[in-house]
């Protein structure tokens, strides 16, 4: 399709002056393009206040195409997003919509990012830019960005009521603390927010939850629910999140934390699957044998469903579209068809199963049973154990990464791994392989939240040890693991990665957050390795005092005529900007 390069321009313009918006804006371009086939042109803009950038721009390189824009979160210190500039302390997403010369988006690459101030009076042209990415590619602890944006923070859950903050950024082998979150009382489950940038945490001594803000690791505030929070689980929309408090489960507003419902539902510990449109929850009752089915919209219980003894565990199958139930009283896996309710047959293993934990296809799961040490791979498509196997010393909790399934042990040091091709083919005899995750043994988890996760972008994982008070870094084909940090003589009983890198949440759109730092201009250097691109995008981030109170204006842009625009001449595009309604430039 034919392209007109005025309409590029005048769309740019759009662009730009639309991110200087405050509040609900109405632009109108009129102007005589001298052209045969356009008189006037009339573009109405209507954009609903808080949903604009108050930064954006483009570039084209290669036949690539990246839209870049940086959109302020809402944040104590700026008070809101409808205004026209980018301030200090700011929480910003930055997001970059990557397209090809017809517009396709280009999924599943890795684009990389970093925000450098720089001195107002000295632009930066394509040179300084490429030796810019280039030093901050290399990793020199002498050429370190103001804001990088391309890192992830690790949070160590440990047993003495505090979180620990680390950023891992240069090395493994020391400890990068940030700070230290201080709780109630000792968390004992943790669920994470990426909708709304919040780390809810249980803390049962107290009967509380705990509300800390990811963006700046801050305790927000503890909610007082009663009785003893165990278990907890965020829905896939992430509007409720529930939690477990033996006879009765409680919804509660995923961003403000108010109590929404109490549900009563049977005894004893409680696990929780998701449909994965969110409009049901299955809720595990292990005292009373069955399986409390919640309609999510009506906060309301529709039946309970009994599916063995002493359920255990839970897992949703996306390929079967079934949850499956593990029972350590009858050794059985049942699954419970999210359509109809009805339950498949059971499938019968060994007395003593706890955790079932789905691969990423969503098919094959992993089920251990610690009484007598083995691993069993279940499929859900046939409803059956396609392969078992002895492995020592108590296996206690599994995890999976992209590639290999992760087996931790309660009394042995030793971390063994399943590959994904073993899990997933028949034919292949049940291998292990393993490495040393520590220097002893990891002892019973106090906690059911993932000991091992994986590391954002990398086939590595982090592994919380409570005995040696680290946390060891492993990268997937090494022999151990490659590094540590210390958790400040605290015994770690979880750990998760915020992640803060660049992530591709729709087709072609990579995004992520960040704080500004202090006033001053600065580069967002924009780094594509496959296809090439370097670019620097300017921005400007004002002192948070000079946040302009003036009243909201309609803003009227016209293109003014110029001399008649001739092919493969350049010409001169002028606009004026002026109030709707004062009519002052």
């Amino acid at each position: 399709m034919q392209t007109f390069p005025v309409f590029d321009a005048m769309r740019r313009i759009v662009l730009l002056t639309i991110a200087q918006s405050r509040t609900l804006f109405t632009a109108w371009f009129l102007a005589p393009l001298h052209r045969p086939w356009a008189k006037f042109l009339i573009v109405i803009l209507t954009c609903q206040a808080g949903l604009l950038p108050v930064y954006a721009d483009y570039i084209e390189q290669n036949g690539i195409r990246v839209e870049f824009s940086m959109t302020p979160i809402e944040t104590p210190a700026s008070g809101s997003t409808t205004r026209p500039v980018l301030l200090e302390n700011d929480d910003v997403e930055f997001r970059f919509t990557i397209t090809d010369s017809n517009g396709s988006p280009i999924r599943g690459v890795y684009p990389a990012a970093w925000m450098q101030q720089r001195a107002e009076s000295v632009p930066t042209d394509d040179i300084t830019c490429k030796n810019m990415v280039k030093s901050f590619i290399g990793g020199s602890v002498l050429s370190q960005p103001t804001l990088n944006l391309n890192i992830y923070y690790v949070l160590v859950l440990n047993d003495d009521a505090s979180i620990s903050v680390v950023d891992p950024l240069f090395s493994f082998g020391g400890t990068n603390l940030l700070t230290m979150i201080p709780l109630a009382s000792p968390g004992f489950d943790w669920s994470m927010s990426e909708k709304h940038s919040t780390l809810l945490v249980t803390l049962p001594e107290t009967g509380q939850v705990a509300l800390v803000d990811t963006r700046s690791f801050h305790l927000e505030k503890e909610i007082d629910i009663g009785g003893q929070p165990g278990r907890i689980a965020l829905q896939p929309d992430e509007q409720y999140a529930w939690i477990g408090d033996d006879k009765q489960i409680i919804a509660i507003d995923a961003k403000s934390g108010d109590v929404k419902k109490r549900i009563p539902v049977g005894g004893g510990q409680h696990e929780f699957a998701f449909s994965p449109d969110s409009l049901l929850l299955f809720v595990t009752n292990r005292d009373d044998d069955n399986v409390s089915v919640i309609d999510v919209a009506r906060l309301k219980k529709i039946r309970d469903i009994p599916t063995g003894q002493q359920p255990e565990s839970i897992a949703y199958s996306t390929a079967a579209n079934t949850v499956y139930i593990s029972h350590s009283g009858d050794g059985s896996v049942v699954g419970l068809d999210v359509r109809n309710l009805k339950l498949h047959a059971p499938v019968i293993a060994a007395h003593g199963l706890t955790q079932i934990r789905f691969s990423p296809n969503g098919r094959y799961a992993v089920v251990i049973n610690p009484e007598n040490d083995h691993v069993y791979i279940f499929d859900a498509v046939n409803n059956n154990f396609t392969k078992s196997g002895k492995i020592d010393s108590g296996p206690d909790q599994v995890t999976f990464s992209t590639t290999v399934a992760y087996v931790r042990h309660q009394h042995s040091d030793t971390i063994y791994m399943i590959p994904m091709d073993v899990i997933e083919d028949q034919a292949l005899p049940l291998q292990v392989v393993d490495f040393p995750g520590g220097q002893h043994a990891f002892g019973k988890s106090s906690s059911p939240a993932d000991g091992i996760v994986q590391t954002p972008g990398e086939n590595a994982v982090l592994v919380a040890h409570p005995v040696d008070q680290q946390v060891y870094y492993y990268k997937e084909g090494m022999a151990a693991p490659m590094g540590s940090f210390k958790n400040y003589d605290r015994a770690a009983r979880a750990v998760l990665a915020v992640d803060r890198t660049l992530r591709e949440t729709r087709p072609g759109q990579y995004e992520t957050v960040g704080r500004l730092m202090q006033p001053g201009t600065y580069d967002i250097a924009f780094f594509l390795e496959a296809p090439r691109l370097v670019h620097c995008f300017p921005a400007r981030v004002m002192p948070a005092t000079e946040l302009a109170h003036e009243e909201s204006e309609t803003v009227a842009a016209e293109l003014l005529p110029d001399q008649a625009w001739q092919a493969g001449q350049s010409s001169v595009i002028r606009f004026r900007l002026k109030g709707a309604r004062s009519g002052k430039p």
